[in-house]
């Protein structure tokens, strides 16, 4: 943009100056709306597994122009990479069986969380792009929302609410784990369009976006979403107005869902007996294997390494998970899978009804077993970093960092809730367009935090 110094020192008119420095402040900001917007366009995409293309396509656009982050998160991926190699060269002299493959699928799997821990929030994200991201974001939960009430009046099941995410799922009865992702992203979503809900475009797409997670009954999410909220909305008890608005939002939300599914109080119930109360459990049974695994003191230190247990990329690599079979190169079983998983994976198969709740698989146990308790811890430390800022952040005398802050929490205590039901830290179709929009607030909150030079 162009920067005009009208008066020299004595007062004289001067010529305008292009000031450079502020053009290519504003720069990065428009290129990272347009990176957005293609990531959004290739996760919208009814391909199958698609969306794993869109963290590395990212990851690559950003390294291009010289994003210092990008190459932070490079070197996370080989330090990360290097410590579960040590780990399973150490299981391998041990005659154990290792997963080379599966490291290399938790590499790609994985990605999320390396950019994340490697972000920052630095960005210049003036007012008016901060809008275009807000209606960008509006038009498509709206647009989304529309095909999910179809393919719900067209399947009458909410599993086939996907959007174009699962496009025809219901139709070809392929139905899959797709509403999972779509939900999740949705609510992400209207977090984020909470920042400008006074204006009617984002109060539109709120309201369709809830309705449409409603039907869809993604159960622990809206119960994790709905908890979430409210809990930082009492936490924000000195912006009463914002605080209301939320638990208004809470109250919406149940009253819909309560009306479309009655009996969703009694079959949370049910489950948590099924999962937690239940020693029979699924869960039940691969924790006590965790433990006795974790009492080894290399699986504490450095883990059983990436991809060799119950992460995603463990199950990809396994050739038990995938609807088809993977070449032999790329497939593999680790012993601790073997050993563990599969038998927790047929008991799920026996009473899991096809619920993500009682899956033996899950991003909390994932983190803890592959990267071993010191990386997990910092891991945890680097969100406990995010939670501390955003928790002051929400607690600012200025109602538009407030805001943030309370939009942040939410998105970061709902995402951590999630994880102890599946392996969401390696659902890109899930997580990386909410990600992106995390960003987008943490560097506007930083702007308006910082005072103007004077």
């Amino acid at each position: 943009m162009a920067s005009f110094d009208h008066t020299a020192a004595n007062g004289r008119p001067l010529a305008p100056d292009w000031n450079l420095e502020a053009t290519a402040d504003v720069v990065p900001g428009q290129r990272f709306y347009l990176v957005f917007l293609l990531c959004l366009a290739l996760s919208s995409i009814p391909v199958k597994n698609l969306a794993y293309v869109v963290p590395p396509v990212f990851l690559f656009l950003e390294l291009i122009v010289g994003e210092r982050s990008a190459w932070r998160a490079v070197l996370l991926m080989a330090l990360f990479a290097v410590l579960s190699g040590a780990s399973m060269i150490f299981d391998a002299f041990r005659g154990q069986a290792i997963n080379v493959p599966g490291l290399l699928f938790a590499l790609l799997t994985y990605l999320p969380m390396f950019l994340f821990l490697a972000s920052r929030h630095d960005r210049e994200i003036d007012s008016s792009l901060f809008t275009k991201f807000i209606d960008v974001t509006a038009w498509f939960v709206i647009v989304q929302s529309l095909v999910g009430v179809v393919q719900f009046v067209l399947s009458r099941n909410g599993d086939a609410v996907t959007g174009t995410f699962g496009l025809l799922d219901f139709h070809l009865n392929t139905i899959s784990i797709t509403q999972v992702y779509f939900t999740f992203t949705l609510f992400g979503m209207i977090l984020f369009m909470m920042l400008d809900a006074r204006r009617l475009l984002p109060r539109v797409a709120i309201v369709a976006g809830l309705l449409t997670c409603a039907i869809a009954q993604s159960g622990h999410q809206t119960v994790f979403f709905a908890a979430s909220l409210a809990l930082c909305c009492m936490i924000q008890f000195r912006r009463l107005g914002t605080a209301l608005g939320g638990i208004a939002m809470v109250g919406c939300l149940t009253f819909i869902v309560v009306q479309l599914y009655p009996d969703t109080l009694e079959l949370t119930q049910e489950w948590y007996k099924k999962v937690v109360q239940d020693p029979r459990s699924a869960k039940r049974m691969v924790l006590a294997d965790s433990a006795e695994y974790l009492s080894d003191p290399k699986n504490a230190l450095l883990g059983v390494g990436l991809g060799q247990y119950s992460s995603r990329a463990a199950l990809i690599s396994s050739n038990t998970y995938l609807n088809r079979e993977l070449p032999g190169p790329l497939s593999g079983q680790s012993d601790y899978f073997v050993d563990s998983m599969i038998p927790a994976m047929r008991r799920f198969d026996e009473v899991g009804e096809g619920s993500a709740i009682p899956k033996p698989y899950f991003s909390a146990l994932s983190a803890v077993m592959e990267l071993g308790l010191p990386l997990t811890l910092i891991c945890l430390g680097v969100m406990g970093v995010h939670l501390r800022r955003n928790l002051r952040w929400m607690l600012s005398s200025n109602p538009k960092i407030a805001r943030v802050g309370l939009v942040s929490c939410t998105g970061l205590l709902f995402f951590l809730l999630c994880c102890v039901i599946e392996n969401y830290i390696e659902f890109p179709q899930a997580i990386f367009l909410p990600f992106l929009l995390y960003l987008v607030v943490q560097a506007r909150a930083t702007q308006l935090s910082t005072p103007s030079p004077v």
